[in-house]
């Protein structure tokens, strides 16, 4: 189908504009014509109150995962990992639990800190002054993506976030986070459904018993 090449063709520029150099980002003006596409991308990712989608993940070591996301916006967020991955990530306000099944380990945190604020914000902010600053866009037929660091720590790392765009309208395709140290996580959605009814129970993480309980620093 189109849709589906659009955002093959919109997941293989996320992964090649993964990495740019940060410092070359940083040092490139942003046109006219660039602050209308991150309007664009700001105005569609704040249109988005659910997402279901189902997922793929490449790690930096090219190991792969799948499985199904589920977003309800502020804060609600579920990454279901399918087998053999032990992982789940279930986020409810303002706290992410990473679960590992297999070592029985829950590390909690803040999930403004992670690659997921974009998702997961109430209201998305990408202007200039806000928490999270663009320092690339990249356009090109049937593609937007950006790529957004923290405005206080941009050493932190980066996210790289990319759209099929067709017939004027964007759809999200993905997205590469890079940490710290360069290493890219690089995640594309297929199947991505917005705006439809997500059940609450989603987000909510029994824990086990026994379950070891980390805090991240």
């Amino acid at each position: 189908m189109a849709t589906d090449r659009l955002l093959r063709t919109a997941a293989a520029a996320l992964f090649a504009l993964a990495f740019t150099s940060p410092a070359a980002a940083d040092n490139a003006a942003l046109d006219d014509d660039d602050r209308a596409a991150i309007a664009r991308a700001e105005a569609y990712l704040n249109s988005v109150t659910t997402l279901q989608a189902r997922f793929v993940q490449l790690d930096a070591s090219g190991e792969a995962a799948t499985g199904r996301l589920q977003v309800k916006r502020p804060g609600r967020m579920r990454f279901d990992y399918d087998p053999p991955t032990p992982i789940l990530l279930v986020s409810r306000g303002t706290e992410l639990v990473y679960y590992d099944r297999d070592l029985k380990t829950a590390t909690r945190l803040d999930w403004e800190d992670t690659p997921a604020w974009f998702l997961l914000a109430d209201r998305v902010s990408l202007a200039p002054g806000g928490p999270y600053r663009v320092v690339d866009v990249h356009r090109a037929p049937g593609v937007l993506v950006f790529t957004a660091v923290d405005a206080d720590a941009p050493e932190d790392g980066r996210i790289v976030v990319s759209f099929a765009d067709r017939a004027g309208t964007l759809k999200l395709a993905g997205w590469v986070a890079v940490d710290a140290l360069g290493q890219p996580t690089r995640v594309t959605l297929f199947n991505l459904a917005a705006n439809q009814p997500v059940d609450d129970k989603a987000f909510v993480f029994d824990e086990p018993v026994g379950a070891l309980e980390r805090q991240d620093p």
